[in-house]
């Protein structure tokens, strides 16, 4: 069967939020705390809140925040843990993260050779997220400066599904893209690892779930892709290693963005079929 669509995750798979997603939530997380009085010889280091996190990412930021901060606490001070309002937290995050955007984020190599290979090849393309419509338009447009849309996410007259419609709008136009769509936390009711992102996107697309490949950086992304009937490709750029994506069903790992056009094209011409 021939690959007609790329289904993608965004974050750590075809931008590089990954220091954005660590530093942000540490940074509302100690402001949190340290408003709460609690000792700074009780908070973690940052070093070793990196590494909590990075076993609880994949979910909704607010997901994120609980399964790191148990982690950390649950048996060094579980009092803390008590009197912690995780909703308060995660409030605080996005304008930690919009000031720190263009510092942190960027493309993954070969993320604007892929897109415009999508334009030439006719490849439709989805993006699913746990993160908001905000998040797309801030993340991508720092990524990609040729959209033109560095400063649309601190734009407060528009609200974001208005601002995610012109990103896909001038993504489509400047890529030559034959389809973009794009679902974020907004439009599901259940996240990742639930296919219920990849499911809408298929649709969108107009394309068959067989005829799908799905990129992904974590072990979610991978469960969400064969729930779907889909074809899962890990990129070992992100969160998680080689090792933890094949485990979790990958059928191929690629090192970067780049060397997908390649891989395609000589599966569709059968030359070498990925799966």
């Amino acid at each position: 069967m021939g690959i007609k669509a790329i289904i993608s995750d965004a974050d750590g798979t075809l931008v590089n939020t990954l220091f954005l997603i660590r530093h942000g939530q540490y940074e509302a997380m100690m402001e949190y705390l340290l408003a709460k009085k609690v000792p700074s010889n009780q908070l973690p280091k940052y070093e070793e809140y990196e590494h909590y996190i990075n076993k609880s990412v994949g979910g909704s930021t607010l997901e994120t925040f609980e399964k790191t901060l148990k982690l950390y606490f649950e048996r060094r001070y579980p009092e803390i843990l008590k009197n912690v309002d995780f909703d308060e937290i995660n409030k605080n995050l996005e304008p930690i993260q919009d000031r720190i955007a263009p510092i942190y984020v960027n493309p993954f190599h070969g993320l604007t050779e892929l897109l415009t290979w999508t334009g030439v090849s006719h490849t439709s393309f989805g993006i699913f997220t746990s993160g908001s419509p905000h998040h797309i338009v801030r993340n991508f447009g720092v990524s990609l400066p040729v959209l033109g849309f560095t400063e649309l996410f601190k734009e407060k007259s528009i609200n974001g599904e208005e601002k995610l419609k012109a990103f896909i709008s001038r993504a489509m136009a400047v890529y030559g893209m034959p389809k973009l769509a794009v679902i974020t936390c907004e439009d599901v009711a259940r996240t990742k690892p639930d296919p219920q992102g990849i499911l809408n996107l298929i649709d969108q697309l107009g394309v068959k779930a067989d005829e799908v490949i799905v990129l992904g950086d974590h072990p979610y992304d991978m469960a969400a892709a064969i729930a779907a009937g889909t074809h899962a490709i890990g990129v070992s750029h992100g969160f998680s290693t080689p090792a933890d994506l094949s485990e979790a069903g990958a059928v191929k790992i690629v090192d970067n963005l780049a060397t997908l056009p390649r891989l395609i094209k000589s599966h569709n011409s059968g030359d070498n079929l990925l799966f």
